[in-house]
């Protein structure tokens, strides 16, 4: 109850703040003052990407619970630039969405999918290729993810889709003002009629249905209001400084009144949108087809006139499909896919042309998590050593083929909110002669008999690999590891449990998608999981505090702290956080994928140099 009573102060001081400040200078272009933290997608996934657990509420009084979790931006147009206020004028506009980029218009191109789609329903599920590589495409949301060559990741900075500019108000509401131009698809029942607010407030009605699997997005939410046809506002239920994340989230898509009406849901209907990408009708070969939006400005967004997912079958031995997707690639039949860690070292032998880049993303990938309940796991000097032993970013660059970095994991809005390399390597990591030193002080017998709990992976081969080298790593430096093996329901299970029943664990664990859910969940002594077990009132302070702090450069500050002490105890750290390699043609243009939050804005910018 102490969090509870004093977070509406926090809240409102930073509120106050942060007005104070807006009426003094206006915030840079890139930066959306109150578009906090948070990303999602394939980060070392080597079948379909997860799906990131949706922005709980914040009370870690009450442990928060984890459920789950884009769709492109509508047709730009010639209204003025979006802007941005909070709880003050700004007496400079802040623009609030990106400019066009260059590029040629015209071209289909073909991008590897991960697999079929049940249904689609897109309030009504969490799989990513219904999301963010199908049916999802042809709808906007409220907000988006900016993307771009200029947006360094990890990346969750924020801009208008729907809107044209929103506002925070003293009493802890955000106010949008929708762009009046927007119009859906004209395909009935809804036949191209002006987008409304009552539009998004029956989205988020029916997206807040109990026992829906994105429900938990919008927890932070107590109601929902349009004020009229360009205005809605939303009020918060409680403070939470990633709220607006949960609007931008890939899952929050808003769909038209009148077709839910005329077919009950949208499984089976027709797919009808405001976005840039109209649906076409999935074939028998599973192949998906989004063509341009014919009432898109000749100017605008999307370049392309065509854009097709080929849905890759799997085979029997390789289940997870990469290795089809690879010879899909290589054979010219895709323009664009995914190469997991696995793939790298054949598409460099295969002699084909062919550009690379990486996406990052927070909150995915393998955490290694010390158990502080479990002897010798207690001893701060043994938790630190296990530490100094290894070097994730040697992890990262040999067994995973660069695709990865070290962190504490904690998704966040830029890369400066993060711990560089040289900020944490030197003194917490890579450091086998401390190690050794911090070991033998501590006065047991040696070698110190430890259980390192792996959790087991269908897929490729980099997962043993990697529990080779750490298991190496501590036996050099005076452990001696003794590896136990766990699918992936038994060791969540070992990990997540109140009692945990592990000492040492390596694994992937189900993604996160923000800031909060990541630290309120996994790191508050009060979390749902709380894997390292550990009970730290002052950590447990520190994440209180920026959980409502609205202001992004006092928040990156408090973050910044909070990563130094998670390091400090040695609590976790994420020695390979998520990232995922795209490879595609070098005609391909334009392509820079930012999958966090099941963001796909990025399709629309493609463009084809043919």
């Amino acid at each position: 109850m102490r969090y509870l009573k004093r977070s509406g102060i926090l809240a409102l001081s930073g509120i106050i703040l942060l007005a104070i400040a807006c009426s003094s200078a206006a915030p840079p272009p890139d930066t959306v003052p109150v578009a906090t933290p948070a990303p999602e997608t394939t980060a070392i996934a080597i079948s379909e990407p997860a799906a990131p657990t949706p922005v709980p509420t914040v009370q870690p009084t009450s442990p928060p619970t984890l459920t789950s979790k884009a769709a492109p931006p509508p047709s730009p147009s010639a209204t003025p630039a979006p802007t941005l206020v909070i709880a003050a004028a700004v007496p400079t506009a802040t623009p609030v969405v990106s400019p066009i980029p260059q590029g040629k218009y015209g071209g289909s191109l073909q991008v590897a999918g991960f697999a079929g789609i049940p249904h689609r329903d897109v309030h009504q599920t969490v799989q990513e290729m219904v999301t963010s590589m199908g049916p999802g495409l042809a709808y906007s949301r409220l907000l988006r993810l900016r993307v771009g060559p200029e947006f360094d990741q990890p990346s969750l900075r924020l801009e208008c889709d729907l809107c044209q500019s929103w506002e925070m108000t003293p009493d802890l509401a955000f106010e949008f003002r929708l762009r009046p131009d927007v119009r859906w698809h004209n395909i009935a029942p809804v036949n191209g009629r002006l987008l409304v607010a009552d539009d998004l407030a029956f989205s988020y009605e029916r997206m807040r249905t109990p026992g829906w699997p994105n429900a938990g997005l919008l927890s932070a939410i107590r109601s929902i209001e349009a004020l009229d046809d360009e205005t809605l506002r939303i009020e918060l239920a409680s403070p939470d400084a990633d709220v607006l994340l949960a609007l931008a989230d890939g899952h929050s898509k808003i769909v038209a009144r009148e077709v839910v009406e005329d077919y009950g849901d949208l499984k089976t209907s027709p797919v009808v949108g405001t976005g840039p990408w109209v649906w076409e009708e999935t074939g028998k070969d599973m192949t998906m087809s989004l063509v341009r939006n014919p009432a898109s400005p000749k100017k605008g967004l999307p370049f392309l006139d065509q854009l097709v997912i080929q849905v890759i079958k799997q085979s029997e031995l390789d289940r997870s499909g990469s290795e089809e997707r690879l010879a899909a690639f290589l054979a010219g039949q895709v323009d664009v896919a995914q190469a997991p860690p696995s793939q790298w070292p054949a598409l460099e032998g295969s002699g084909k042309a062919f550009n690379s880049i990486l996406s990052r993303q927070s909150g995915t990938g393998v955490m290694l998590s010390l158990n502080v309940q479990a002897s010798p796991l207690s001893s701060l000097e043994v938790r630190q050593a296990i530490f100094k032993a290894m070097d994730p970013w040697d992890y990262t660059d040999t067994i995973f083929a660069g695709q990865g970095y070290a962190s504490v994991g904690i998704p966040v809005q830029s890369p400066d909110w993060l711990l560089s390399r040289d900020d944490i390597r030197q003194e917490y990591f890579a450091d086998p002669t401390t190690a050794r030193k911090l070991v033998a002080a501590w006065g047991n017998r040696q070698p110190v008999d430890i259980e390192l709990t792996v959790r087991t992976e269908k897929f490729g081969n980099v997962y043993l690999e990697l529990e080779k080298r750490v298991a190496a790593d501590l036996i050099a430096v005076g452990f001696n590891p003794k590896i136990r093996r766990l699918d992936p329901a038994r060791f969540q299970e070992a990990v997540a449990a109140e009692n945990k029943d592990y000492q040492v664990a390596l694994g992937v664990l189900p993604p996160t998608s923000t800031t909060n859910s990541f630290l309120l969940t996994l790191l508050h002594s009060g979390g749902r999981w709380n894997i390292a077990g550990h009970q730290d009132a002052t950590l447990d302070g520190m994440i209180e505090r920026q959980a409502v702090e609205f202001n992004p450069a006092r928040r990156r500050t408090q973050l910044r702290d909070i990563q130094r002490h998670v390091l400090d105890q040695a609590y976790l750290f994420s020695p390979v956080t998520g990232a995922s390699k795209w490879v595609f043609d070098p005609r391909v243009k334009g392509f820079y994928p930012n999958t966090a939050l099941s963001e796909y804005n990025y399709w629309s910018r493609v463009w084809l140099d043919r």
